[in-house]
């Protein structure tokens, strides 16, 4: 009898085991749950506007322009010029004034990718008041300014920022708007610095794209305003230089396809740092 009860609860255990993998073996294995994804991008891709703009710059060439802000270090700025474009160059001729510590008059030519500036805060004697400025150059003078000269450079162009990465510039928002008591478009627009840096086709923007990617900024914002024929009445940048601080600057469009005359300083006038300027002295 007690063997006939052992070889009962021996078969009653092997049942429910056998029952409890059965029941396992039918079980389905549950799938991960989905990861969520990207959601898209609900704004719209600036490249047919920036390509009209593009192609209608070109088209005409040159511009009469008025720029306004700060070059950092150089202190507030308030100038006016001419801007003449050249393939993917863009010279520029502007006279006006900087204000720091004190106002100062200032002239500024860029021609050739090549920076000239008349200041008295930087002269590098005084039978030369032009400094040259070179964004390669290894003299003290370039390696301190070029920074904010280029920003300068590009605050003129918006082919500079735009070309190339059209594709990746995002229109954030656009309204009506007046500039001069014109009546523009203005569009508020953000490059995707991470999909910028893929696709630029110049070395110098990848490499900045990437810096601002790396710095954890996901976007760069700029403002274009753009008039009935779809030109540039205005284009306002802002960006942080190493070198020269916050360079915020305006730029403000006229005279669209008007000849303009943008000279180089005579050579005896230009001159360079090549090591750490003395302290600029105010003029008599």
């Amino acid at each position: 009898m007690p063997r006939a009860r052992t070889r009962t609860a021996v078969l009653s255990a092997g049942l429910a085991l056998a029952a409890t993998l059965s029941a396992c073996a039918g079980e389905q294995p549950q799938p991960h749950a989905a990861l969520p994804m990207a959601r898209p991008d609900p704004r719209p891709v600036a490249e047919a506007v920036l390509a009209d703009t593009i192609n209608k710059i070109n088209a005409l060439g040159t511009a009469r322009a008025t720029m306004t802000g700060s070059l950092g270090m150089v202190g507030q700025l308030n100038a006016d010029g001419a801007v003449r474009y050249r393939g993917p160059q863009a010279d520029l001729a502007l006279d006006g004034k900087t204000r720091n510590a004190r106002t100062e008059k200032l002239a500024v030519s860029i021609v050739d990718e090549v920076g000239y500036l008349n200041t008295p805060l930087a002269r590098p004697d005084a039978t030369k008041p032009w400094l040259k400025i070179s964004h390669d150059g290894s003299d003290f003078g370039s390696k301190l300014l070029s920074p904010a000269l280029a920003q300068l450079h590009e605050s003129v162009d918006p082919r500079a920022t735009f070309s190339g990465v059209e594709q990746a510039t995002r229109i954030q928002g656009s309204a009506p708007d007046t500039v001069d008591g014109r009546p523009t478009t203005r569009y508020d627009l953000r490059i995707l610095t991470e999909e910028a840096a893929k696709i630029a086709p110049d070395e110098q923007q990848r490499e900045r794209f990437q810096r601002a990617v790396e710095d954890g900024e996901r976007e760069l914002g700029y403002q274009l305003w753009l008039d009935e024929q779809g030109l540039p009445a205005k284009f306002a940048a802002t960006t942080n230089i190493a070198q020269a601080g916050e360079v915020s600057l305006t730029s403000t469009y006229r005279d669209w396809g008007t000849p303009v005359d943008i000279h180089l300083p005579p050579a005896a006038q230009v001159g360079v740092f090549d090591d750490l300027p003395p302290m600029a002295q105010p003029p008599r």
